[in-house]
């Protein structure tokens, strides 16, 4: 099985998970690269926030991996304003991932996760979703429980791959 995971982050918590991910079912690493958009300070934070909530896609760098080139894709994102942010949201609206085993996670603050997973999922109507896991930033401190429930949730989805729908 050939995975790869594709995350966008910001502070550094979705890419600690998206390594963490991509460790356990030996993948491979994309991260999603926005084009033109400052998001410093409390104004960039605002805008972050009110760009996520209208459902903005922002401009991001063409990526460097084809999905149709791995078994198994796993999108990551922090939620923004309880939504997925601007940046995963033109990635999976350019991507095909039609027929690809999925799993999608997410990191926050305490919730949002399932508003999140549902536009994943509709960005991604014609993919199989094998499994969702949310992160909440309390459960991102304690690094040794978030090995272990992110190992568990990977294995869980690649056995997932192999088996028919």
């Amino acid at each position: 099985m050939k995975p790869l995971v594709v995350y966008y982050s910001h502070t550094g918590r979705t890419r600690a998970v998206a390594e963490m991910i991509a460790a356990a079912v030996s993948g491979e690493l994309e991260q999603i690269a926005e084009i033109g958009v400052v998001r410093k300070g409390f104004m960039g934070f605002l805008r972050a926030g009110r760009g996520a909530m209208r459902k903005e896609k922002s401009e991001i760098e063409p990526p460097k991996k084809r999905p149709a080139d791995y078994d198994l894709i796993v999108v990551g994102t922090p939620v923004w304003g309880w939504n997925l942010v601007p940046a995963v949201r033109r990635y999976l609206s350019t991507v095909d991932l039609a027929g690809k085993s999925v799993g999608f996670f997410c990191t926050m603050g305490t919730n949002g996760d399932a508003r999140t997973f549902a536009s994943m999922r509709e960005l991604a109507p014609a993919s199989r979703v094998l499994g969702e896991l949310a992160v909440t930033q309390s459960e991102s401190r304690d690094k040794e429980a978030l090995k272990k429930k992110v190992a568990d949730w990977a294995r869980e989805i690649q056995t997932k791959v192999s088996r028919p729908v």
